[in-house]
């Protein structure tokens, strides 16, 4: 479990009703100072919070700020004001975190459906990354938040009770700001969840903070595959059927191409749970869980939902032959010209090689070879 320090942590309340007009007179509950990050049920909040973001049930799209200045908001810029001077005095914590309240509450204004919450706003290290999170919940039984806007009670934070939320990555934002335009396009910086990010009551939170989907589907569509094998392959009970739950990956893929639908985790978590057959319930869930817990984190950023590039697609669909005797089956991206490459073919001597060979591979081509007395 990752190691959280506090840096400061701060709750405002914005005040609306859904279906009601804004009540200007009461809209905010401003809290004027930090609260205490070595408080148990402050350090327990903020520790459950940042300990459920992009898990299971809240899963995270990545991306960045918008880009054009007349649609992202005041947001994007006070927060690269914030990056460079925030962490001097408490007093620019505090002053950022009223910002965005007011700009969330703004832009909730013109959705009739939109609903107030608490706003839990954090600056903490984990595993010695910085991050900013804004979390928005409700007031319900298991967390209550006093009219001072200190937490008082914390049992057990359901999912459901995170509305929405938000996360900075100062390490990729500082990344990101020197980096060649050619070089933005894999780099993400901010994360967002929302239940129902497509919808106008759910997608004030996410317009308030000039949010913006980032991660290219091309780099989503190679990915998926290749860190879906890759956990499979981490853990003995489901490494012998790493490459066939691979292979039923990259034709789901090839089937949203086809019906011209997203590519969603939440289909890849039925499949795993359907291919997982041998395994019992309780392990099963648990692998599961820390299978789209990989996907979707920070490290590899593949999103809760995205489109398949069908140029990434096809060079994952596979070159295969079969003859008496003997046949092949591989990717075409893993074919070249040249021995860098996993499988090299040679026009000029009408020859196919395949390069780097896995351990258990060459064992069994030794092993037939020795049999054959072929070699010693």
């Amino acid at each position: 479990m990752a190691t959280i320090e506090i840096k400061n942590v701060i709750i405002h309340e914005f005040i609306k009703e859904a279906k009601k007009p804004v009540d200007k007179s009461k809209m905010f509950n401003f809290r004027d100072s930090v609260l205490d990050p070595k408080n148990q049920n402050v350090s327990g909040l903020v520790s459950t919070i940042t300990g459920l973001y992009g898990k299971k049930g809240n899963s995270a799209y990545y991306g960045i700020f918008k880009e054009d200045t007349t649609k992202r908001g005041p947001i994007p810029n006070k927060f690269e004001e914030y990056f460079v001077y925030g962490d001097k005095n408490i007093q620019n914590f505090i002053d950022f975190t009223v910002s965005i309240t007011e700009q969330i509450a703004e832009e909730a204004e013109k959705e009739i459906w939109s609903s107030g919450g608490f706003l839990i706003y954090a600056d903490y290290l984990s595993d010695a990354t910085r991050y900013f999170i804004i979390t928005m919940v409700k007031n319900k039984p298991g967390m209550r938040i006093s009219s001072k806007l200190e937490p008082e009670e914390l049992e057990q934070l359901d999912l459901s009770k995170i509305h929405q939320a938000a996360r900075i990555n100062f390490s990729r934002y500082e990344q990101y700001q020197n980096s060649a335009k050619v070089e933005k396009s894999d780099l993400n910086y901010l994360s967002f969840i929302s239940k129902t990010p497509n919808t106008n009551a759910a997608s004030y939170f996410i317009t308030a903070l000039g949010c913006d989907k980032g991660i290219s589907s091309t780099k989503a569509t190679q990915q998926l595959p290749y860190e879906i094998k890759k956990f499979f392959e981490s853990h003995e009970e489901l490494k012998p059927s790493s490459l066939n739950f691979r292979k039923k990956v990259i034709d789901y893929l090839g089937d949203k191409i086809s019906n011209n639908q997203p590519a969603k985790l939440s289909d890849i978590e039925d499949m795993a749970k359907t291919h997982m057959t041998n395994i019992d319930d309780e392990r099963k869930e648990t692998l599961v869980s820390l299978l789209i817990e990989r996907l979707n984190s920070d490290e590899v950023q593949i999103p809760s939902e995205f489109n398949v590039n069908k140029a990434a697609y096809e060079k994952m669909k596979n070159i295969s032959y079969k003859s008496v005797g003997f046949g092949y089956t591989f990717e075409k991206g893993m074919l070249g010209i040249n021995k860098s490459a996993s499988v090299c073919y040679n026009q000029k001597e009408k020859s196919l090689t395949f390069t780097n060979l896995p351990e258990s591979a060459q064992l069994d081509i030794i092993k037939a070879l020795k049999e054959q007395g072929l070699i010693q």
